[in-house]
């Protein structure tokens, strides 16, 4: 059932500060062009509010999986993964809609082994909908006609529970 709530985090007031910091420390490094590519659509306050939010759910899925004292990364965007432990590589996906779909672009670098969580809701509560590896996310029938990246609708994600003892991404967490 889509926008079924099994798994909640809740940030604390520390961890929404580290979101906000670190989405004004990513907004500050972007370059000039993805500002042209992106920016028409957000001004640049939007801009850091969306991804405090990003962030917040990074903090949600570190959180989940005990990951005390996770630092969200600045300069790093998308060269690594979102979380890393040495036992798996997540990619966190976030919407503020509660029947969004687990998004993924077309140009986007994955790593064969990445498991992408995708995370729903707004500061501070969080909702971790489901999982799927990056690889099976990026087949044909999630491929979205018109804008050709790859939508994967919640009923098609994995529920968290099964993350952990899955063999997909390394995730032997």
């Amino acid at each position: 059932m889509q926008g079924l709530v099994l798994d909640r985090v809740i940030l604390d007031r520390s961890q929404e500060i580290t979101a906000h910091r670190t989405a004004l420390e990513r907004a500050a490094v972007m370059s000039d062009e993805w500002f042209r590519l992106y920016g028409q659509q957000l001004n640049y306050h939007e801009m850091i509010a969306q991804h405090a939010e990003s962030v917040g759910a990074e903090i949600a899925v570190a959180e989940y999986f005990g990951l005390r004292g996770f630092m969200p990364s600045v300069h790093t965007f998308k060269a690594e993964a979102d979380v890393e432990t040495p036992e798996a590589r997540i990619e966190v996906k976030h919407t503020r809609h509660i029947n969004g779909h687990l998004i993924l672009q077309e140009s986007q670098r994955l790593r064969p082994n990445d498991v992408c969580i995708l995370v729903w809701g707004k500061s501070p509560v969080y909702h971790l909908a489901g999982w799927i590896p990056a690889f099976m996310a990026m087949r044909p029938r999630y491929k979205h006609s018109q804008q050709g990246n790859y939508w994967v609708n919640q009923r098609d994600l994995f529920e968290m529970k099964y993350l952990r003892s899955s063999n997909y991404g390394d995730t032997q967490i």
